[in-house]
Formats: C-alpha cells, structure tokens, sequence
C-alpha cells in the first residue's frame, strides 16, 4: 500500500512540476527532493546531474542558436527548462530509489505485465552489454587504437540497432497475442 501512495504523490508532483513555470517552485521542488533523499541526497544529486548532462547541452545550444539567429530572449526559457529537466530527473530517481515499482503497479494486471517486458529487455540489453565488454577485454593484449575502437563501438551499436528492431516485433507479437492492440 506504501508504494502505491507514493506512486500517487509522485504523479501528482510530476503533473505539478510540469505545469510549473516558476522558478522559485520548481527550485523548492529541489530542494525538498534533496531533504527526502536523507543520506543518499549527494548520490542522488550526481547521478541527476551525470543523466541530463548531455542531453540538456544538446537541447540548450541548439535552442540558443535558433533563438540568437531569430534575435528572441532565451535565457529565462534555457534556465527553466534546465531547471524542470533536473527536477523531473531528482523526482524519478528518488521515487526509483524508495519505492518497489513492481508493488506500486500491482493493482493492474496490464501494467504489472508491461512492466516485466520492460524489465526483461532492460536485463537482456544490460547482459548483452556486459558480455561485449567482457568478450572485448578477453581479446585484448594491448591497449585498443581509435580505428578498432570506433569499428567496436560500431558493431555494438549495429547488434543493438538489429536487436531492438527484432525484439519490438517480438514484443509486438506477445502483446498482440495478449489483446493489447486491436485486431481490427
């Protein structure tokens, strides 16, 4: 029952800080996330800040250029919505950390079971993963050079592009066969 309470509040907290365009609400938001997470608030904090990192310098430079070439202000939108994807970013990691997701959305069969396909393709991707880098230590005497290692990152990233498609008409197929699409 816990989880599912806290599954509620962080619903409702991600419809608020998603509706929010105060910067001093959404900097309280953080603030208070950072006082729930107890001890493990610096935790927390880096791996907020590592997740969004790039993603967020992509989105703002990108958004800054269009908005120079069009001569519009963009400082107070690039610093809100920074501050809303760090928000949203501290309120799901603190909810992943606290609750059991599984206990949360046991009160639907129909999430309870999207929730495994998830987890066993998250798994699978992350064994695969770890199985590369294994196979690729193993290989190694020496230390690799830039060409080897973009043509690894390369045959990685095409197993994983094969992979996903394969899996999604898997999956596809599983839920199909479960009555989650129509079949008109």
């Amino acid at each position: 029952m816990r989880d599912r309470i806290l599954l509620g509040f962080y619903l409702l907290g991600l419809v608020i800080i998603l509706s929010s365009h105060s910067f001093y609400l959404l900097s309280f938001f953080a603030i208070a996330l950072l006082c729930l997470a107890r001890s493990s608030w610096l935790k927390i904090l880096k791996k907020a800040l590592k997740s969004i990192f790039f993603f967020n310098i992509a989105i703002s430079i990108g958004y800054i250029a269009i908005a120079v070439l069009q001569e519009r202000v963009w400082l107070e939108y690039i610093l809100l919505f920074n501050l809303r994807v760090f928000v949203l970013t501290l309120t799901t990691l603190l909810f992943s950390h606290y609750v059991n997701i599984a206990l949360a959305l046991s009160f639907s069969k129909t999430l309870s079971f999207l929730l495994s396909i998830s987890l066993s393709q998250i798994y699978s991707y992350q064994k695969s993963y770890e199985n590369f880098m294994l196979a690729l230590k193993s290989r190694l005497i020496k230390k690799m050079n830039e060409r080897a290692k973009k043509e690894f990152i390369t045959s990685v990233f095409g197993y994983f592009f094969t992979k996903a498609l394969y899996d999604s008409e898997e999956k596809s197929l599983a839920l199909k066969a479960r009555g989650f699409f129509d079949q008109n």
